[in-house]
């Protein structure tokens, strides 16, 4: 199966992440294979929440 194989690995700004991705290219990569990277950024939900409730109290 090799080169059939799609590898998710997700990413934000961590180093952490960044070991993950090279551990999974490293460890679980074999030729041909798919590599996706997902990348993950904070949501700016409830920040932008707690400026409408100050501004508009709603």
């Amino acid at each position: 199966m090799a080169g059939e194989r799609k590898v998710g690995v997700a990413l934000d700004y961590s180093k952490s992440s960044k070991m993950a991705l090279q551990w999974a290219v490293d460890n679980l990569m074999q030729k041909g294979d798919m590599l996706l990277l997902i990348h993950v950024k904070p949501s700016k939900g409830d920040e932008v929440r707690n400026v409408l409730w100050a501004q508009c109290g709603s």
